[in-house]
């Protein structure tokens, strides 16, 4: 299960931006990918629907939410 969350999440990244090299430490803001506030949500969104799990929107809010802080939120939300 954790492989699947993690392509799910590098394939919806992807889909916005196919020319980076996805990595855990990657900041989805500025410094990495480069979304602003509004494509996150979308992101999340995304995630939320292909996974069918809900993720607190304050994970929106972290500092730096990167590549991998993004998957572990969404893997703890996995029933296991």
């Amino acid at each position: 299960m954790p492989n699947h969350v993690e392509e799910r999440v590098h394939a919806i990244l992807r889909a916005r931006n196919r020319h980076v090299e996805l990595s855990p430490d990657l900041p989805l803001g500025s410094g990495g990918l480069g979304l602003d506030s509004v494509a996150m949500v979308e992101v999340l969104l995304e995630c939320e629907e292909a996974l069918g799990v809900a993720v607190a929107t304050d994970v929106l809010g972290a500092p730096s939410l990167t590549v991998g802080s993004l998957i572990d939120a969404l893997r703890a939300r996995i029933p296991q």
